[in-house]
């Protein structure tokens, strides 16, 4: 028995849905991937604000200085690594290149970016020998050790902004290394951090504290 037109347009219709919604579902998932590649991934971001830290240090209204610092930990590192591979459309070997070089950095030291905003930047110099700031990483036993170094970041602006947006326009952004050992010693007490970096300077002192 032929086809009413009516019958026809129905039958085309059930034949379309599924393979429209296959189509959505597939274009989706690339628009996902393509729009996490661009703006970046909620998971690297999630890491990201879980290993940061922030203190503001005021005179009245007056601000002295805003220090802000991730740490590097291994847990980023693989973070950063993916989401870095992920940005710039990285192929499988040099994936693995970039993954191995911040585990090898992690590995070596205990590893800080560091962000730092004063009025005046001539005083922004953690980098300096000759730096009035003094900046100190103290572990659970409150024993501390100074910085093996502090160097201006190797970032580019896009990039700082990129992977570390609290880093702003005013900010200075530096790599801090500190002696592995200073992630050793025993385990914190409940509720105590286990890692404090310190910087402490004429314009005031700020403490961040990871558990």
């Amino acid at each position: 028995m032929p086809d009413t037109p009516r019958r026809a347009v129905r039958r085309a219709c059930l034949f379309a849905l599924p393979a429209a919604v296959l189509l959505f579902a597939g274009c989706g998932t690339r628009v996902s991937t393509l729009y996490e590649k661009v703006m970046g991934s909620p998971s690297y971001a999630g890491v990201t604000e879980k290993h940061t830290r922030t203190k503001e240090a005021h005179d009245g209204l007056d601000t002295r200085f805003i220090l802000s610092a991730t740490w590097l930990s291994p847990e980023w590192v693989r973070a950063f690594s993916e989401e870095f591979a992920g940005i710039y459309y990285l192929d499988a070997a040099r994936k693995e290149k970039v993954i191995s070089q911040w585990k090898t950095e992690s590995e070596a030291n205990v590893r800080f970016f560091v962000a730092l905003f004063v009025p005046d930047e001539r005083g922004n110099d953690l980098e300096k020998p000759d730096t009035l700031w003094s900046l100190r990483l103290v572990r659970a036993d409150e024993k501390d050790f100074p910085p093996v170094y502090v160097r201006k970041s190797g970032l580019k602006p896009e990039e700082i902004s990129r992977f570390f947006p609290y880093s702003g326009t005013w900010y200075r952004a530096y790599e801090v290394a500190f002696p592995k050992e200073a992630a050793g010693g025993a385990a914190p007490k409940p509720g105590e951090p286990r890692l404090k970096l310190v910087l402490s300077g004429v314009q005031g002192r700020a403490v961040l504290a990871w558990e």
